[in-house]
């Protein structure tokens, strides 16, 4: 192994006596200088990579699996920005396969390796790239995210729950990962295909599936796949001739059972699958019997029906407008009911029945007037079961929802950007408590930061600062402003077990549940941490540092050389220092 610095010595040293009955260390030495090392969710597999080489280890046991070179550049380096020519890989830890795919728009291949012992099992070159297509789908799931991905080292919960993971979002999109089926499903040359990832086996092909899938859900009890489809293009011609669809197919088969249209725009990872019942949320609610593939006909529908009409037409009006303005975009700038900050999860009560938040008038028509209500919905029988009329009044926009405890909470922003939480009884819809007008800051951009209903703590964390509330009361135990904490304008925060995270634009501050300050550290860009049950880690481009997580005392803070690179797992169990080719692991 290469020299290691004097700072980097001392980090392997420091690690090593945190845990020394657990804890091990090794040399990896690769054929290539890595750009990016990775751990799967289960600190099982690393994975380094440059542009062209990739490798893959088992660090429990120490030995190399599987090494090769791309095709093509790595796609992971483009960020949010889609291109038709690139590489990447999936690991699929449940299944021991390691999927390698060299896309492009006319000649794609995916390859499946054994982690066992790193034999090619299978490839295919049936993966169809469609460029228009699939710049459609990063733009609609990139627009829907609502929180901010800054760390190079966190999973979602499917993928942590499943076990699989890509670094590169273009394929994230593009390969659906079905592990109830062990497969994934692509659109192939010849229409939609099922894949077993195992050994590569086309389990079914559906010719007659047309566009691009901007979400598949997959509903085991009814053994359906349902694919929301999305237009091709944004363009004014797909956007007229296009009619968004969600299609049903027998997930054993491919047989297409049932095929219907929704209304409004498309957010990923909203559309919910409740016993037999799709909920569709796009344009306020649309229930589908997942059975027949019919709306469930009863008040929603009703009271959904005038506002759905009028999209529909002010849709195919946007669409003229662009065919014949380009993208001057005429109607971008009028007042839009439609468009407004909406809740992206669905909650349920004890009983099953929907707890939802919309705008509704004083005759109960939805998505007209200009007040908000709250409603309790029996979804499989589309019968209203509770109406709370004017809960927020009209200069109040809706940004987050939660229920909790019994209780449903709603985060608005009003004049000033400013923001308050309103809490009712989840049952009977009756006012509990009203925070106090939160200051956030005047770019509306920077003003959404989801609060956490955690420990009977209420936890909102604005620009300006963070509350910590009794959860049932409202009553205010601490308000930390960023100025005393010194991070600057907050742009996201992490829960752990002492405390909460509050990384900044000027440096990440540390604070427990009661408000007391325990850390900051003059950290801008982090761009990976993690959080163990002794430290918090902070890793940015050049700086490491180590906090331990109840005391908030700084353990270790540097700077390391330009050769040198850190990086560590979701878990914050696995450590690598790597320079050259060479591989320093600490595994606790």
């Amino acid at each position: 192994m290469g020299k290691i610095s004097t700072a980097i010595c001392f980090l392997l040293v420091a690690w090593i006596s945190l845990a020394q009955s657990t804890q091990k260390s090794n040399t990896i030495n690769l054929d290539f200088t890595p750009d990016f090392i990775d751990f799967s969710p289960d600190d099982k597999y690393m994975i380094a990579e440059n542009e062209d080489h990739y490798s893959v280890w088992d660090i429990k046991k120490n030995t190399k699996i599987i090494e090769g070179e791309y095709n093509f550049k790595i796609g992971r380096l483009l960020k949010n920005t889609p291109i038709p020519t690139g590489s990447g890989y999936f690991l699929f830890g449940n299944e021991q396969i390691f999927l390698t795919i060299d896309y492009q728009h006319n000649n794609t291949k995916i390859k499946g390796f054994s982690l066992k012992n790193g034999s090619l099992l299978w490839e295919t070159n049936q993966l169809d790239i469609g460029v228009t297509v699939t710049e459609t789908i990063i733009g609609a799931h990139a627009g829907g995210m609502l929180t901010i991905e800054v760390n190079g080292n966190k999973f979602s919960k499917t993928q942590k729950a499943n076990n699989f993971f890509t670094r590169d979002r273009f394929l994230d999109r593009l390969i659906n990962y079905i592990p109830a089926k062990n497969a994934i499903v692509i659109n192939g040359k010849d229409g939609l295909q099922m894949l077993d990832i195992r050994n590569g086996k086309t389990l079914w092909t559906q010719k007659d599936f047309k566009g691009g899938i901007g979400e598949l859900l997959f509903s085991q009890k009814n053994n359906k796949l349902l694919a929301i489809t999305i237009p091709a293009t944004d363009g004014a011609l797909d956007l007229l001739t296009t009619t968004p669809k969600v299609i049903a197919l027998e997930a054993n088969t491919g047989k297409i059972l049932w095929e219907v249209t929704y209304t409004g725009d498309f957010i990923p990872n909203y559309a919910t699958i409740k016993d037999n019942t799709l909920i569709l949320p796009y344009l306020d609610l649309t229930f589908i019997d997942l059975k027949t593939g019919l709306e469930r006909n009863g008040d929603i529908k009703n009271r959904t029906a005038t506002a759905k009409n009028v999209t529909k037409g002010l849709g195919k009006i946007m669409a003229l407008d662009k065919a014949l303005n380009g993208n001057t975009h005429t109607f971008n700038n009028a007042p839009n009911k439609y468009n407004r900050l909406i809740p992206r999860q669905l909650y349920f009560n004890n009983n099953g029945k929907l707890c939802y938040f919309t705008i509704f008038d004083k005759n109960g028509k939805w998505n007209t007037g200009s007040k908000k209500g709250y409603t309790i919905i029996d979804i499989h029988n589309d019968k209203i079961a509770l109406e709370k009329y004017a809960v927020l009044d009209n200069q109040w926009t809706v940004m987050q929802d939660a229920l909790a405890n019994n209780i449903f909470y709603i985060k608005a922003s009003g004049n000033l950007n400013r923001t308050i939480i309103k809490a009712i009884d989840a049952k009977t819809g009756a006012d509990i408590f009203e925070t106090e007008k939160a200051k956030n800051s005047a770019d509306i951009a920077k003003a959404f930061n989801p609060f956490i209903v955690n420990k009977n703590l209420l936890i909102d964390i604005v620009s300006r600062g963070i509350y910590i509330l009794n959860a049932k009361t409202g009553e205010k135990i601490s308000y930390t402003s960023t100025k005393d904490l010194g991070t600057g304008t907050i742009k996201f925060s992490e829960l752990y077990n002492n405390g909460i995270i509050i990384f900044g634009t000027k440096a990440v501050g540390v604070i427990d549940y009661k408000g007391n300050i325990i850390a900051n550290v003059p950290a801008k860009n982090v761009k990976s941490f993690a959080v163990t049950e002794h430290e918090i880690l902070l890793l940015e481009s050049k700086n490491f540092t180590r906090i331990d997580a109840k005391s908030g005392k700084i353990l270790e803070t540097f700077g390391f050389k330009k050769a040198d690179n850190v990086a560590f797992s979701s878990s914050g169990k696995t450590l690598a220092k790597y320079k050259g080719k060479s591989i320093t692991l600490i595994q606790q």
